[in-house]
């Protein structure tokens, strides 16, 4: 499943440096269950050429924008952006998914503690973790802008990517440009036939909000404006999964462990 799958994710100098949030993105595959193998299909993208220098010695696959990056709109320093579509990631699905590549991805904030492949439904063209909440016993609403999502390399996806390029065109306020909200368009997805599928929250977690060490695959740290706070708590996450881990490979009874997140201590809810 993952020789035609690249891990995209974006950083720029604020989040690629030492102490930083590529850090401990990169960690978290390394200490992740069934994760570390995964780092050879991981692209950095690189916003500017500090951040480029700084991937290089970490990771064998970086590539910095260059070019493309100054016909972009700039990203604010120290921020990823609000939004998964931003004209740069736009142009970069549409090259990967070109070349026939199956897309992953990922904010550098999101800790890949289990892999979250394994919980792809087979059939979806997009598989989205987004924050999702009940209207009545059948239906619910979404919101957030998910942090993660897998696309499947095919026509129907690229006509999507068109749709969400296009969309950012037509309806230029910030509410209309996140992936979940898209995704939630039944007119673009019904016309394009996109089959979506999204994340359990469960498996998919966020770190102001409890999750069960049991059951969770990522973290993303999506309430935490303040770099430096976002920091402190994700070191935490990486700790406690470590202790987690530690505790599960010498517990010899099946009961869950006891443990329990620490995070969120500097980050608001």
């Amino acid at each position: 499943m993952m020789d035609r799958t690249v891990i995209l994710t974006v950083v720029n100098e604020t989040w690629a440096k030492p102490e930083s949030v590529l850090d401990l993105f990169l960690e978290s595959f390394r200490i992740g269950e069934g994760t570390e193998r995964l780092l050879n299909h991981v692209l950095i993208i690189a916003e500017d050429s500090r951040a480029f220098r700084y991937c290089n010695s970490k990771h064998p696959h970086c590539f910095e924008l260059g070019n493309l990056r100054k016909k972009l709109t700039k990203t604010p320093p120290g921020t990823q952006g609000n939004f998964l579509f931003s004209p740069i990631r736009l142009t970069l699905l549409t090259q990967v998914i070109e070349l026939g590549y199956n897309v992953v991805f990922t904010n550098a904030d999101v800790m890949w503690l289990r892999n979250p492949l394994s919980k792809l439904v087979p059939d979806s063209d997009l598989s989205i973790g987004c924050e999702l909440y009940p209207i009545d016993a059948k239906t619910f609403g979404i919101k957030g802008d998910g942090g993660l999502f897998h696309l499947k390399a095919h026509a129907r996806t690229y006509e999507f990517i068109q749709t969400c390029s296009l969309n950012r065109v037509l309806y230029p306020d910030p509410q209309h440009h996140s992936l979940c909200k898209i995704s939630d368009n039944d007119k673009y997805i019904d016309l394009l036939g996109v089959k979506v599928s999204y994340f359990n929250e469960e498996n998919f977690g966020r770190l102001c909000l409890p999750s069960d060490l049991n059951q969770i695959h990522t973290v993303q740290a999506n309430c935490c404006e303040n770099i430096d706070n976002k920091i402190h708590d994700l070191k935490l996450v990486l700790d406690d999964w470590r202790n987690f881990m530690q505790l599960s490979a010498s517990n010899v009874s099946s009961k869950p462990s006891p443990l329990s997140w620490r995070a969120p201590e500097k980050c608001i809810a």
